[in-house]
């Protein structure tokens, strides 16, 4: 059986996804036989096999012990191997059962893509790392864990590529299946020996559907298994039995082979939680850990019930008969019963003229049905006897008599093809007063009333715990749905399909939460601002993004049009563009959207600054009505960093009603101390999200408390005047349309005010008026009707008169800069106090 990925909620990529660039890092032991990894390097398609260690010493590689897929890595000539990683965002492969072959990165990638797992994680600006483990099933828990560790300390600190804002940013580490426990122990083993000071932390640790207590395969199946692998001469069987008893397997399952004499003739499998073994043992140790958050997804129902099933899974009885006599015959049945008293498994294995082979187990099966995700077992064994009966069973009996035999079903029937694999209880990891529940009552009977998924204290050892509770579209299905499903039909599936975007709505929004600084009020990733709100109750679906909503498309135009002021040659097809911007304020494209600009969208662009002859440059967005300018509304400025590496820098546009009719056109303007700079992927995302963000109120005084003057045309300067006791902002404008600006320091909320007081020194601003953001048409002048306080002229101001709420945020009063222009040449405004009331 094939564990694959999960992320299957983002299901509506229209089309396969274009192929997108990768990097391949192969970990492999190092020959020196040292505790380190020699990694080999394979970009894209062209495989370069180059070794080295974290520390830059070619190596050997030895024994491949793991590997990952960079999706779309960032560029960055700096770097050896020339990328950098941002924001990585691991996913770890679950468990491969499979005897037909081992499962490749470009077959996980391939599922991925199809299914538009990708692009959402990049347009929230972090960089998918796919990690699969070369042996899941005959290498340990801990041996894996210990390689992932190791993995995340090479990804931190080696001389090959590079980690932006490492210990900003960090990781994000999510594991499916198998890979949760993989995910949790490494990432432990990984946190407590990282330095606090200088390593990337663990940002979010997170499961899909992982056993942290257990996984169940039904009693009585393991006997079935044992007999036709060891008695019944079944080559699948055979296999299974090896897949599932290799120690990546069996270290997972609650069940236990128990030996009850020596040569382990005579053994039962039995429930043992006991600490010697890994999982119920050293593993919580990871499990308690609180030096990063986590979130464990289960997929399995919480109803505090036993869901209703059939005790006959399957009962299959087929004979070869001669000349009106029985030469062979095979019988398999397989039940899950309670009473302890009737069979869970009979298997019988005739053959002429004598030969017997037959076993009848009894015991009780109370974990078959407990509640919990579900996977077709009896339905895989009943199939694989079905071929095997079908197929040998004369065959047997030919052999014996040297006759041609024919054969027929006496028996076949399969009744109950599911039951529960992994236990909702062991995927939340749920205590029960402090017990891990999985040997507990209450494993079975918890339910989802009044249960605190989002702060679930001593009842789980994690953050935030989530199942298939009564707002789950997976909730009124008889038994849980198959652990990570893939859906057969787009339409027939869509419960599956709605399922899974709950499931990853949860982790994301548990992501964004954690994110969020409240010290500086803002997400450490700025991408997750346009999506999500601090503090949103991931219970409430309502808040989901409507991309998730749409199987995680985010709806992207590109323009028609785009030209480049300081590269005639470019044009709307070149997806990049580079050129040299002059010092100072400066336009530098045009595009045209050939509509009006869709509300509430974002325009988006790649900036890297290659060289520079300063140390700053910021970017600004002009909208327009017209590719002259008309009616230019002016939106926030954004810092670019000047370190050589690609930026992705955006801006959200009016979501009201109206505010954007007519306006077609866009104008991207770089402010600096002029370099060498690219420009690359502009594009309009429609499926940006009102979040109902919070706005911090303006200071009061805004000056000369708390915000500072600046300028950004030519014509104007800003210096320090001082005049006996008093000093303020000394304007100089030498022509008519000339500009300076209070900075907010970015958005800032105006709810609390209803007037501004601007006082200036007499005889001076007598052509200067103001307006908030780009309000032009709402300037007012400050000469005419005001006051005298202390020796200064007081002009007072409507505030709701030269602020634009028609194009802010739910109409509200929010603005970026206090806007000051020159109606006059050589015009001076000497301003002393700015005060809101």
């Amino acid at each position: 059986m094939r564990f694959v990925l999960f992320l299957l909620a983002f299901l509506l990529c229209a089309s396969f996804c274009a192929a997108r660039e990768y990097i391949d890092l192969l970990f492999s032991g190092d020959s020196s036989g040292l505790d380190r990894f020699c990694v080999g390097v394979d970009k894209h398609s062209n495989s370069s096999n180059v070794g080295g260690n974290a520390f830059g010493t070619p190596c050997s590689p030895v024994f491949e012990k793991a590997r990952t897929r960079i999706l779309n890595p960032q560029k960055d000539d700096s770097q050896k191997w020339k990328f950098s990683l941002v924001r990585p965002f691991l996913i770890i492969d679950g468990i491969y059962l499979s005897t037909d072959g081992s499962r490749t990165l470009s077959e996980l990638q391939d599922e991925v893509e199809r299914f538009g797992i990708v692009d959402p994680l990049v347009e929230l600006g972090y960089t998918p790392i796919l990690v699969q483990f070369s042996e899941s099933v005959r290498r340990s828990l801990q041996e894996n864990s210990k390689y992932l560790s190791l993995m995340l300390q090479y990804m931190n600190s080696n001389v090959w590529f590079g980690f932006d804002n490492k210990q900003r940013d960090g990781f994000v580490v999510l594991g499916v299946s198998q890979g949760g426990i993989l995910g949790r122990y490494g990432s432990y083993l990984y946190d407590i020996e990282r330095n606090k000071a200088t390593d990337a932390p663990i940002r979010l640790y997170s499961s899909l559907d992982s056993p942290h207590q257990g996984a169940i395969l039904p009693l009585g199946l393991f006997y079935t298994i044992d007999f036709w692998a060891l008695d019944g001469g079944s080559g699948g069987a055979e296999a299974f039995r090896d897949l599932i008893n290799g120690p990546g397997a069996s270290g997972l399952l609650l069940y236990e082979r128990m030996c009850k004499n020596k040569d382990c003739t005579d053994y039962s499998y039995e429930v043992n939680a006991s600490p010697n073994r890994f999982l119920f043992g050293e593993y919580r140790k990871a499990a308690e850990y609180k030096g990063f958050p986590s979130v464990l997804i289960s997929q399995g129902q919480l109803k505090g019930t036993i869901p209703a099933h059939s005790d006959t899974f399957f009962v299959l009885n087929r004979r070869a008969k001669k000349f009106g006599s029985v030469f062979a015959r095979a019988e398999s049945r397989l039940y899950s019963y309670l009473d302890g008293k009737r069979p869970i498994a009979q298997n019988r294995l005739y053959t002429f003229p004598g030969n017997i082979a037959e076993k009848t187990r009894t015991s009780q099966a109370f974990y078959d049905f407990i509640q919990g995700s579900t996977y077709p077992f009896a339905e895989t064994m009943y199939k694989e006897l079905h071929k095997g009966m079908y197929d040998g069973l004369p065959d047997k009996a030919e052999a014996a008599l040297v006759l041609s035999i024919s054969s027929s079903w006496d028996e076949d029937s399969l009744i109950q093809k599911n039951s529960t694999f992994i236990p909702t209880t062991s995927a939340m990891d749920l205590k029960c007063s402090g017990i891990n529940s999985i040997t507990e009552p209450c494993a079975f009977y918890q339910n989802y009333s009044g249960f605190p998924f989002t702060n679930p204290g001593a009842k789980s050892s994690a953050n935030a715990v989530y199942a298939v509770d009564a707002t789950h579209p997976r909730y009124n299905e008889p038994i849980s749905g198959r652990h990570i499903e893939l859906p057969s039909n787009m339409k027939a599936d869509s419960a599956v399909i709605s399922g899974l975007q709950v499931d990853m709505w949860r982790i994301l929004c548990e992501l964004a939460n954690y994110d969020y600084d409240y010290a500086s009020k803002e997400f450490r990733n700025k991408n997750l601002s346009w999506y999500f709100k601090p503090g949103t109750n991931c219970m409430d679906q309502t808040k989901m993004p409507e991309f998730l909503r749409k199987g995680g498309y985010v709806q992207k135009k590109y323009f028609a049009y785009g030209r480049y002021d300081y590269n005639g040659d470019a044009t709307e097809s070149d997806k990049s563009v580079t050129f040299d911007v002059p010092a100072g304020w400066h336009k530098v494209a045009v595009f045209d959207n050939g509509e009006d600009l869709a509300e509430g969208a974002s325009v988006e662009f790649d900036i890297t600054v290659n060289n520079t002859k300063g140390s700053w440059m910021k970017a600004e967005l002009l909208l327009l009505k017209s590719k002259s300018g008309a009616g230019q509304l002016q939106l926030q400025e954004v810092s670019v960093p000047v370190d050589g590496k690609k930026h992705h820098v955006h801006w959200k546009l009016p979501a009201n009603e109206g505010s954007l009719k007519k306006y077609h056109w866009i104008r991207l303007v770089l402010n600096s101390d002029g370099g060498n700079v690219t420009v690359a992927n502009p594009v309009l995302t429609k499926t940006v999200e009102d979040t109902g963000k919070e706005y911090e109120s303006a200071n009061a005084e805004l000056y000369p408390e708390a915000y500072k003057f600046a300028t950004w045309t030519s014509s104007a300067s800003v210096d320090t005047y001082l005049e006996g006791a008093n000093m303020g902002a000394e304007l100089d404008f030498q022509k008519i349309g000339g500009e300076a600006y209070l900075t907010f320091n970015g958005e800032k909320s105006f709810e609390a005010y209803k007037k501004l007081q601007i006082y200036y020194w007499p005889g001076s601003c007598q052509g200067t008026g103001v307006y908030f953001d780009s309000f032009l048409s709402g300037m007012q002048y400050l000469n005419g009707t005001s006051t005298m306080e202390d020796g200064f002229v007081v002009k007072e101001i409507s505030i709701s008169d030269i602020l634009d709420t028609k194009i802010t945020q739910n109409y509200k009063k929010i603005a970026s800069r206090l806007v000051f222009r020159s109606g006059k040449t050589d015009e001076v405004c000497l301003v002393y106090r700015i005060w809101a009331k």
